[in-house]
Parts: structure tokens; C-alpha cells; sequence
């Protein structure tokens, strides 16, 4: 079990919920769902502190909310996207070039031990790697609605979080993306525009990204089933 610092952007919005106020704040069995979420980093022994990206405006509710969290070491103040929110924290970490950095979503609450672990260990082994499943359905490229390609299944994976590399690797990708002016779809896309490989560690189907009310429902039947099984 390797140890390892996380970084979640928790500056998100309701937008796609027809809330006016950031989906990590809708409950979900009694706590909110950034609640959920940094709950799983908390309990983890190999995780050495958490770094949130946040809204300005949220930072005194974020703080009541997670006071309890003592791995919670800073809120810092995130830009207008994603990748500016993480490249804010990324420079104001104070780690050792070969500490292991994951970044993941606020809005991703079930993710296991088990899969953070196995993803810190292939960073430990190969410098970056991604968390991802299997594509279970047949996707096609489309043009003007015709379909111009048939893509080969069993090379395809859906990615999720966290991602992460270690910190020198990390911090070098989004300094090259941050002045080339590149604009990444994930953690990896920008490490991939950077030359270093990324290996791939395969998670789990539960850990969604809830980002709209059909999210909401899936959310609930997977807690459900967790406690059903008396998953911990």
C-alpha cells in the first residue's frame, strides 16, 4: 500500500440538475455528496492529506461542512475551469518530487480502497496511471449522423478518477499544457501531450460521476446495495 497525497475540484455546479447551487452540496442518505467522497480518502491509512479546489464563495460552507475531516490540509481558491482549479493546487504543494498525486472528482463517491490502492501502486511502478472500465457497448464514430467507423471494442475504456502520476511528472504536464495553451479532457490527456506513458488500472462500474438526476437515482440504488452487502 502506497502512500499518497489527492487533490479533488470541488467547484463544481448544479447546472445539469436544474440546481442553482453546486451539486456537491445535494444530500445523499443524510450527507452531502463531497461528504461521501472525501469520507473514503479520510478512512484510508495511505492517504497523507487532501487538497480541495473550491469556489470562493463556498469556502465558508465547505469549511463548517468538512471540519471534521483533519486530512483536509487546504482549500485553495480554483479558476474558471477544471484543469486552472487543479493547476492552482498542484503549485501550492509541498511534497517530494516522487510522491504520488491523484486527482478525483468530487462528484465520483463511490470509489473503492481497493482500486485507489491498486492505482498508487502502478504510479509507484510506472510514473502515471489512469483508472478505468471496460467499453460494454459498441461505439461508432459519426459524421453529419453516418456512421464513419466502427471502433474495435476491446481496445476501448471508459476513464474515470482518480488519475494521478507522481508529483514531479504531474506538476511537469500541466506547466507544458499551462504554457502551450492545451486544454485536456482529464489529468491524462495532459500527461499523454507531455511524453510520459500512462498505464491503465481497471476500477469498477459503481464509480459514477454524478452529474444528473438520472446520476442522483443510480447513486441511491448503489449506496443501497452497498449496505445491503454490508460493504464498508
Amino acid at each position: 500500500m502506497k502512500d499518497y497525497y489527492v487533490i479533488i475540484p470541488a467547484a463544481g455546479k448544479g447546472t445539469r440538475m436544474g440546481r442553482s447551487y453546486n451539486k456537491l452540496l445535494i444530500e445523499l442518505a443524510g450527507l452531502t455528496i463531497i461528504e461521501h467522497t472525501i469520507g473514503i480518502f479520510q478512512q484510508d491509512d495511505a492517504c497523507k492529506g487532501i487538497y480541495l479546489a473550491i469556489q470562493p464563495n463556498e469556502r465558508d460552507v465547505l469549511t463548517t461542512l468538512l471540519d471534521r475531516f483533519d486530512k483536509v490540509k487546504a482549500m485553495i481558491d480554483g479558476g474558471k475551469e477544471r484543469q486552472e482549479s487543479i493547476h492552482k493546487v498542484i503549485q501550492t504543494l509541498d511534497i517530494a518530487d516522487n510522491d504520488i498525486v491523484l486527482v478525483h472528482d468530487g462528484a465520483r463517491p463511490f470509489v473503492t480502497h481497493e482500486t485507489i490502492h491498486k492505482l498508487s501502486e502502478a504510479i509507484d511502478e510506472y510514473g502515471a496511471a489512469v483508472v478505468g472500465v471496460q467499453a460494454k457497448d459498441t461505439i461508432k464514430m459519426v459524421e453529419n449522423h453516418f456512421v464513419s467507423q466502427t471502433l474495435e471494442r476491446r481496445y476501448l475504456w471508459q476513464v474515470q478518477t482518480p488519475q494521478g502520476a507522481q508529483y514531479a511528472k504531474l506538476k511537469s504536464a500541466y506547466k507544458c499544457a499551462s504554457h502551450e495553451g492545451i486544454v485536456g479532457t482529464d489529468d491524462a490527456s495532459l500527461l499523454e501531450y507531455a511524453g510520459y506513458a500512462v498505464f491503465m488500472v481497471e476500477g469498477d462500474y459503481d464509480n459514477i460521476k454524478v452529474t444528473t438526476e438520472e446520476d442522483l437515482t443510480n447513486a441511491k440504488a448503489i449506496l443501497t446495495k452497498r449496505r445491503e452487502v454490508g460493504y464498508v
